[in-house]
């Protein structure tokens, strides 16, 4: 490990890298089934609150908020992991991090995890936008299509 100033740099090999995210499956696979378990299902408002308190932290200020560069905004943000955009008052999701971790644990897509990860989307969308915001898995697979609406 070597230090540059306030930063550390860390060499991390590809079976470092593959190990990190075999854990952060697992804890966010744990994560939202024991949230999913305690709500009885309807993680919607964990989500949602937790994603408007993000929306709060962000180093963002779109002057005139629209669905559609809010959700350019968070794309942009967001492309580490997720390669989403919005096509016809949906979401359109072609990479997923979420969906990786998935596969990895073997979990269905559109379960607890799915679930919760979409409506803290919508809380960030809501927050950034000012507006109430909801979404509905349609279809999961290579891409994901979510339906969002903004009340």
């Amino acid at each position: 490990m070597s230090t540059d100033g306030n930063s550390y740099l860390i060499d991390l090999s590809p079976e470092d890298y593959n190990m990190a995210f075999t854990e952060i499956a697992f804890l966010m696979d744990a994560f939202a089934s024991t949230i999913d378990n305690i709500m009885g299902g309807a993680t919607a408002p964990v989500g949602r609150i937790a994603g408007r308190d993000t929306a709060k932290k962000l180093p963002v200020n779109i002057a005139d908020p629209t669905l559609e560069n809010v959700v350019a905004l968070l794309s942009e943000r967001m492309h580490a992991g997720f390669d989403f955009s919005l096509e016809q008052g949906n979401l359109t999701f072609r990479k997923c991090v979420i969906r990786d971790i998935c596969q990895l644990r073997q979990i269905e897509t559109n379960g607890a995890i799915c679930r919760l990860f979409h409506a803290y989307l919508d809380g960030i969308i809501d927050g950034l936008l000012s507006r109430p915001v909801k979404s509905e898995i349609v279809a999961t697979g290579e891409e994901c299509l979510i339906k969002t609406v903004v009340q």
